[in-house]
Formats: C-alpha cells, sequence, structure tokens
C-alpha cells in the first residue's frame, strides 16, 4: 500500500479525533502537501461535525435490564464452573487419601471397595451436575 493510500485509509479517522499524535501528525503533514487528500479531510470534518450534533438514541431500560441479567448469569456460571472444579480436585484428593489410608489400615480389600465406591459415587455425581447445567443453559437461552 503506497503512502497515499495509507493515509487515505486514515483521513476519516482524524477527523473524528480517533488517531494518536504520531499519526495525526502525519495525515496533516500529508494534507499541506495534497489538495485531494485536504478536501476530503475537510468533508469528513464536516460530517464528523454534524454526526456530533445529533442526539443519541437512548437505551430501552428492559435492554439495560436483560443486558445485565445474562452478564450476571454468566458471571454466575463460570464461579460456579471454578466452584465445581475445585471441589472435584478435593473430592478426588480426598477418595485417594482416604483409600491409601484404608490400605495401610485394614487391607487392598477394603481400599478397592471403597475406590469402587468413590468412582461409581463421582461418576453418578458428574453426571447429575451435567444434566443441571443443561438445564440451566435451557433456561438461560429461553430468556
Amino acid at each position: 500500500m503506497s503512502d497515499h493510500a495509507a493515509i487515505q485509509a486514515l483521513l476519516s479517522l482524524s477527523a473524528a479525533g480517533l488517531l494518536d499524535a504520531a499519526q495525526e501528525r502525519q495525515v496533516r503533514t500529508h494534507a499541506q502537501e495534497c489538495a485531494a487528500c485536504a478536501a476530503d479531510l475537510d468533508v469528513y470534518g464536516a460530517l464528523a461535525g454534524g454526526l456530533r450534533t445529533l442526539p443519541a438514541p437512548q437505551t430501552p431500560p428492559w435492554l439495560v435490564a436483560r443486558t445485565a441479567a445474562l452478564l450476571a448469569a454468566e458471571t454466575d456460571r463460570r464461579h460456579g464452573a471454578r466452584l465445581a472444579a475445585a471441589c472435584s480436585v478435593f473430592a478426588l484428593a480426598f477418595v485417594l487419601l482416604a483409600a491409601i489410608t484404608l490400605y495401610v489400615l485394614v487391607g487392598a480389600n477394603a481400599a478397592i471397595g471403597w475406590l469402587l465406591w468413590g468412582g461409581i459415587t463421582s461418576v453418578g455425581g458428574a453426571v447429575s451436575a451435567l444434566v443441571l447445567n443443561s438445564q440451566r443453559r435451557l433456561e438461560r437461552n429461553s430468556l
């Protein structure tokens, strides 16, 4: 892309006041040397000035409330996922430590039985959590 083409791409941003100081200086220097870009910059400046005078539409209260509710639900979902992960790690550590303790105190049969019981209940809990999460997702999508 040539220098002229790069400056043309920045003209509207300059008129809106959205460029940093270095880019703004580059556009102004080029506009002093190029009559076509200076004219385009004047047109964009007039358009930007006109747009600034227009009244800004107000966001409907129901949209603000719904957006806030969706953001709160998403935050709640993320916090719930972190809590579930932490609880899962804790439960896994507890089951393994209890199995090791049973193995040392009672023997291999008790440890294997504990691991089987812990595994079955953990899988059941995980399936329940997935079902509840999918149910909540359906409820959130119906908002």
